[in-house]
């Protein structure tokens, strides 16, 4: 079956309306809402929790990136979260960071191991997502950092579209990617930032 490029899932993630009514709803709304303290306590008393999933897919992982909060992110993994875990439609926790330029948190997953190159359903990596929206200038910068971003820059979605060509014809960044090469290397020998995570992502490429 044929999966459209933008048959993604970029309305954002479906909430409880009572998110304390149960243990899972609990665990996804305290990663979502940077709550360390009950989300602690919940995977206290039942550690299989960090793999809760909501009607979408999205584990507390993905809450966590989605709403940018990084200590979570970091919590979670320690405690076994899946880096690569997969909402229905096959968004990362990566991609849920990207999308929305929680460009800390992308930083943070990409150094625990997340993979830049995984795609959703509709082949779409999160440069994909980065490149076609105006606001995610500080997503693009980290996953240009990668050996293989020249690669990333240039794959096509089910919808024959590259990050480059999304960020030519949709966002603003159509000359930042004609540059990309001797980009990559200019990037990387800034101190632009000042974060742990993004120092870390450059200095293991």
């Amino acid at each position: 079956m044929f999966v459209s490029g933008w048959d993604d899932d970029d309305e954002g993630v479906n909430s409880a309306s009572d998110p304390k009514a149960n243990p899972i709803d609990h665990v996804l709304w305290a990663a979502e809402n940077g709550k360390l303290e009950t989300l602690k306590e919940l995977l206290q008393k039942q550690p299989g929790l960090v793999h809760a999933q909501d009607s979408d897919g999205y584990t507390p992982l993905h809450r966590a990136a989605y709403s940018n909060h990084v200590e979570i992110i970091s919590y979670l993994i320690s405690v076994g979260a899946k880096i690569h875990a997969k909402t229905q439609l096959g968004w990362t926790p990566l991609h849920s960071a990207c999308n929305w330029n929680n460009y800390i948190a992308a930083a943070r997953l990409l150094a625990a191991g997340a993979n830049p190159a995984a795609v959703s359903d509709g082949e779409q990596t999160p440069m994909h997502l980065a490149a076609a929206i105006s606001h995610c200038k500080s997503t693009l910068l980290i996953l240009f950092l990668r050996d293989d971003t020249v690669d990333l820059a240039n794959k096509l979605n089910n919808s024959n579209e590259s990050p480059a060509m999304l960020a030519q014809g949709h966002g603003i960044y159509g000359p930042l990617f004609e540059m990309l090469c001797p980009s990559v290397s200019y990037i990387k020998s800034l101190a632009f930032t000042c974060n742990p995570y993004v120092r870390y992502g450059v200095n293991n490429n």
